[in-house]
């Protein structure tokens, strides 16, 4: 029945925040799946109120994972799903602990809009990756190992990099600010919180604080 589906719109983009064109977009288990425009843009009719996994691909760049989010019934969401070249992730991974791991993004994010993270830190449990921050500028920047906590500016985030794959299930956490406690309710986009890694994938999880 058309109540039980929803519809993502979302844009595939690089590190600079260029569209990625012809890049595959499919739903984890269920199987549906698009490519991108010249735009990089998608569309795709989904299963509601089902927690689902969207999966990025695209020649020369390493697979990108937006985990375990719920959509509401009869909704539109809009997504942005960022990538990095295979090269530019196995620079990253090399930054971590472990050779063979993942990487994950993390976007911080204020439920507010007035919120601030300056000073804060991010802890994943269980702590099997190495946890680093990255000046805030246009696009995703890499991290900077002088760097010791989450920054004030816009859209700030952190890089946990060579993460243990295939652990079940992993929470990260904000650390010296008020932050939301998953499950978080956004646009009709629900986020529970946990999620697992892939070797080889980045893998993006959004933190909010009040």
């Amino acid at each position: 029945m058309q109540n039980d589906r929803a519809t993502v719109i979302g844009h595939v983009v690089d590190t600079k925040g260029a569209p990625v064109a012809g890049a595959a977009v499919a739903v984890r288990a269920s199987g549906e799946h698009t490519t991108t425009d010249s735009t990089g843009k998608f569309v795709l009719d989904i299963a509601a109120n089902t927690t689902l996994t969207l999966a990025a691909t695209a020649p020369s760049m390493a697979p990108t994972l937006l985990q375990q989010f719920l959509v509401s019934p009869g909704i539109s969401a809009t997504l942005e799903i960022p990538m990095v070249t295979s090269d530019h992730f196995k620079s990253l991974v090399a930054m971590g602990a472990n050779p063979s791991g993942g990487v994950v993004v993390v976007a911080l994010r204020s439920m507010s809009g007035t919120g601030s993270v300056a000073g804060a830190t991010v802890g994943l449990t269980p702590s099997l990756g190495r946890v680093m921050y990255a000046p805030t500028s246009l696009g995703m920047s890499d991290p900077d190992p002088s760097m010791l906590a989450v920054v004030q500016g816009d859209d700030p985030y952190a890089w946990v990099l060579g993460v243990q794959p295939h652990v079940s299930i992993m929470q990260v956490a904000l650390q010296g600010v008020s932050q939301i406690e998953p499950p978080y309710a956004i646009d009709d986009i629900t986020w529970p919180g946990s999620f697992t890694v892939d070797a080889g994938a980045l893998t993006l999880v959004t933190l909010f604080t009040k």
